[in-house]
């Protein structure tokens, strides 16, 4: 089971058509990997072939870079110098340069400069965007527009943490969360965007409920609609994290009536990366530590968007501590199409969120996986044949199947790497 997965606008596909014919193909090269979401290659050859592209390229490709690797304030000062500096800029470039900027204030809880950036989007470069991404950005505005008086989230550590991880009857991981004076298992899930609650929990633990009528996306790719509710201080074993946001939707939408489960509250992104660095172990133990740990070499996380990256085999996917099995999607497919269809038969697969149960057409194979110079062979992975959505571009999603096959996993939000000892 996967969590809601908020649709952002992506915010680098303008790029191929806006710098066009004026560019050389190292630009050109490097942002068709950006717009693939392979971060981690784009970078490499970006530091190889910097000094081929001109100031405004170095800008350009500097500010979507720092914003994956979650150097957002850097990022924001980058397209700061922009749109300082270089005043003719074609409408798709500043169009592009403001989704960065919408993304960077997300991220640093800015919210009243989130709603800014969307409106100037629409405002003023309506024109270079199609009616879905005009119809996300309306969505995201009632999001952040919402938010707009709610102060950015904060946290305090007050020593090193050790929280025990209890599975739950669908087997994912649950951490002690209090808050309002109430104490329950919250799913401890990398790949919520968002912190989700349903609504009874959100209110028995006096959180400010905020009408929204939000449109969120579900993992099956159906539509649902929340509301929002802002909890003013909650406790995680020494962590005190004050202003999280939460969608709320009402019980039955979190409700799963065919096996009798119910979510209750999921702690997204926003959280867990307020931590700074997070170490799970095998034993089921989750270490919130004072003192980060060491790391050599570039990083090996990256963000699209709220959803965290890992660079396996050279492509990236998506990891998910909220789902149970790993799953690959239509690019691994498109890449593998041959070898995949010469030893599987085309099957329905079935897969469910808060959307509700959905059917995609799609294979059952066996991949081994090469992660920490460890062969990780998995066996009857569900690996879809189209995409679930038009934006989508990782090979798939890494779930415990795999993160269980290791002692220990290490994420570390501040110099973005991720570990597995």
């Amino acid at each position: 089971m996967k969590n809601l997965k908020i649709c952002l606008a992506g915010f680098m596909c303008f790029f191929m058509v806006s710098c066009g014919q004026q560019d050389n193909e190292t630009f050109h090269e490097i942002h068709a990997l950006i717009e693939k979401s392979n971060y981690f290659a784009a970078r490499e050859l970006f530091n190889q072939q910097k000094h081929n592209l001109s100031a405004r390229n170095q800008l350009l490709t500097g500010a979507a870079l720092d914003n994956a690797f979650n150097r957002n304030s850097l990022s924001q000062e980058k397209t700061d110098r922009l749109l300082d500096k270089y005043h003719l800029l074609p409408d798709t470039l500043l169009s592009g340069i403001y989704a960065i900027r919408q993304d960077n204030a997300i991220k640093l809880h800015q919210y009243r400069e989130a709603v800014r950036a969307d409106s100037i989007r629409l405002k003023d470069f309506g024109q270079t965007l199609s009616e879905t991404q005009k119809k996300d950005i309306q969505n995201n505005l009632k999001l952040w527009t919402a938010l707009s008086d709610v102060p950015p989230q904060q946290v305090s550590v007050e020593g090193e943490t050790l929280l025990k991880l209890e599975k739950d009857m669908a087997g994912l991981d649950n951490i002690t969360v209090s808050a309002g004076g109430d104490t329950l298992g919250f799913i401890f899930d990398t790949g919520a965007n968002l912190s989700t609650i349903c609504l009874s929990v959100a209110e028995n633990m006096g959180m400010e409920i905020i009408p929204a009528e939000i449109q969120v996306g579900s993992i099956t790719g159906e539509k649902v609609t929340a509301q929002l509710a802002v909890c003013r201080q909650m406790k995680i074993g020494r962590v005190l994290v004050e202003n999280v946001v939460f969608l709320v939707f009402p019980d039955e939408q979190l409700t799963f009536s065919q096996i009798g489960y119910k979510i209750r509250g999921i702690l997204g992104y926003p959280v867990l990366e307020a931590f700074g660095e997070i170490q799970i172990t095998r034993e089921g133990t989750m270490v919130i530590p004072v003192n980060h740990s060491e790391f050599q070499g570039p990083s090996n996380m990256a963000m699209d968007g709220l959803t965290p990256l890992i660079c396996l085999e050279g492509n990236p996917y998506t990891f998910d501590t909220g789902a149970d099995h790993t799953m690959l999607y239509a690019a691994y497919y498109t890449d593998n199409k041959n070898e995949v269809e010469a030893c599987c038969e085309l099957e329905k697969i079935q897969f469910g969120g808060a959307g509700g149960i959905s059917e995609f057409d799609g294979f059952v194979i066996d991949k081994t996986f090469i992660v920490s110079g460890k062969e990780i062979a998995l066996e009857g992975i569900h690996l879809l044949k189209d995409k679930i959505k038009e934006s989508e571009t990782v090979y798939g999603n890494i779930g415990q199947d795999v993160m269980g096959q290791f002692s220990k996993m290490i994420l570390n939000f501040d110099k973005m790497f991720i570990l597995f000892e």
